[in-house]
């Protein structure tokens, strides 16, 4: 299914609110860690304060509670996944949307194409290692179809994960708890993953065993689709590239 992401999280929202969420917004700037080690509040940019007895980091790569406030460490996977970088964008569409993405291989990486009905998502991934950021653009944008509606935005990334999921009262969630690539969309899976397992373990919330319980199976899963992912490249038989043969 190819799904709109910004209309789906609207829906969303909507969704949750009706179901008695409470929805604020705004910057977090400080992370409170109370005596006993556990994340006691959240300070806002606004100046406004967030308690709870229970947090959910979905702050993506800057992982402001886990790694930041509770220093959980990162398991570097870089050396199985080369790719480091990606640019993405939007274009028109400029025929009917097929009902699949397209993976394109490139030269140091590879390009998706993801079409819905009124527009077309892009993107390259590649390593940069084995290609210049610069050179990575012209190849990007040189394939495009149809009109640019947003200029490229870069992402940089490091595969891996952090060495626990759940630490103490926080879980991470998304690209807060781990990051592989965007082949194969696995981060969608894993976030859906990660919420079916934390609904699992309650009532007995930050019970050892539990925690425990939940780190060793989020582990697990991890690496059989960090093995997925790899499989792609190890099959290969390209060689016309550096990128390729070292990979």
């Amino acid at each position: 299914y190819h799904m709109d992401a910004s209309h789906y999280a609207r829906f969303l929202r909507r969704f949750s609110e009706a179901n008695g969420v409470k929805r604020v917004e705004g910057k977090i700037v400080e992370v409170a860690v109370g005596d006993d080690g556990d994340i006691a509040s959240l300070s806002l940019e606004d100046g406004s304060t967030i308690d709870g007895d229970f947090f959910v980091d979905c702050t993506g790569f800057r992982a402001l509670l886990i790694g930041k406030a509770l220093n959980v460490g990162y398991e570097d996977w870089s050396h199985w996944l080369f790719n480091d970088s990606a640019l993405a964008t939007q274009t028109t569409a400029v025929r009917d949307a097929v009902p699949y993405t397209r993976a394109i291989a490139g030269t140091a990486g590879w390009q998706w194409r993801i079409p819905l009905q009124h527009r077309v998502g892009n993107g390259i991934v590649y390593s940069s290692r084995y290609i210049a950021d610069d050179e990575a653009r012209h190849e990007f944008l040189s394939s495009l179809e149809g009109e640019i509606i947003k200029d490229p935005w870069p992402v940089r990334f490091r595969p891996g994960r952090r060495m626990k999921c759940w630490h103490r009262n926080c879980v991470a969630l998304g690209l807060a708890g781990s990051f592989i690539e965007p082949l194969e969309s696995t981060t969608i899976h894993l976030i859906q993953r990660g919420i079916v397992r934390l609904l699992q373990s309650f009532p007995q919330v930050i019970e050892p065993v539990v925690v425990a319980e939940y780190n060793a199976r989020l582990a697990d899963e991890l690496q059989h689709v960090r093995d997925f992912v790899v499989m792609h490249y190890h099959l290969t038989r390209r060689r016309d590239t550096p990128y390729w043969r070292e990979i």
